[in-house]
């Protein structure tokens, strides 16, 4: 597994009930905000990343944020978290994926991290630039948000913002899980939190159940 989360976090959600044991662990709404610069070149993707309250919880406790256990992250106390999901592997891509008329486009490593308290759930921020300035035009940008190993479940809670335009329109598209099969999602969903789904032969089911933006800019 390469998500950033796991290995902090993987002793204590082993520790918790028998129904958390099936895939997936961890729960955000990922929202989205594309960069462009003067020339009207998309150059970075900020990511922003909510947390589920349980999930919360035991990053919280684990870290030991909550520094006057009042169940509440203060001002002060949010400054310690601001790097809290900062430390990810190099082997860990991101959980984000553009492509341009469906060719990969390469994202740096994330900076520009900010963190925030919402009703008890942890949110994470960062910016990633593009390894260097594309124009969009007369071709489709599509962003998806997922864990190809399915640890987390990601949900796209809006549609993205523009900085830098104001003449570009994105839709959103659920997945198809109809082409799913049963036995395959019973499968996906028995699966231990240590497994790795491509050793079992799986390959990336994350992406079978992401979720993506369709972007387009210009007339």
């Amino acid at each position: 597994m390469t998500h950033a989360l796991i290995p902090a976090l993987a002793l204590a959600l082993a520790a918790l009930p028998a129904p958390l044991a099936a895939h997936p662990h961890i729960f955000v709404d990922a929202s989205h905000e594309l960069i462009f610069d003067a020339e009207g070149r998309l150059v970075a993707l900020r990511n922003t990343w909510v947390y589920d309250p349980l999930f919360t919880l035991l990053m919280v406790e684990d870290g030991g944020y909550d520094t006057d256990s009042d169940g509440d992250i203060s001002a002060a106390e949010l400054e310690a978290m601001r790097l809290w999901d900062a430390n990810w592997p190099e082997d860990y891509g991101g959980d984000v994926e553009l492509e341009l008329d469906g060719a990969p486009l390469t994202l740096g490593p994330p900076t520009e991290w900010a963190a925030d308290w919402r009703d008890g759930e942890a949110v994470s921020v960062h910016t990633r630039a593009l390894a260097e300035p594309v124009a969009i035009e007369a071709s489709r940008l599509t962003l998806r948000a997922f864990d190809p190993v399915f640890y987390v479940a990601y949900s796209i809670a809006a549609l993205p913002d523009f900085s830098g335009r104001t003449d570009c329109r994105a839709r959103l598209v659920s997945p198809d899980t109809s082409t799913i099969s049963s036995e395959l999602a019973e499968t996906i969903a028995n699966l231990p939190p240590d497994a790795d789904p491509e050793a079992a032969g799986l390959g990336e089911i994350g992406r079978l159940y992401a979720e993506e933006l369709r972007i387009s800019c210009g007339n």
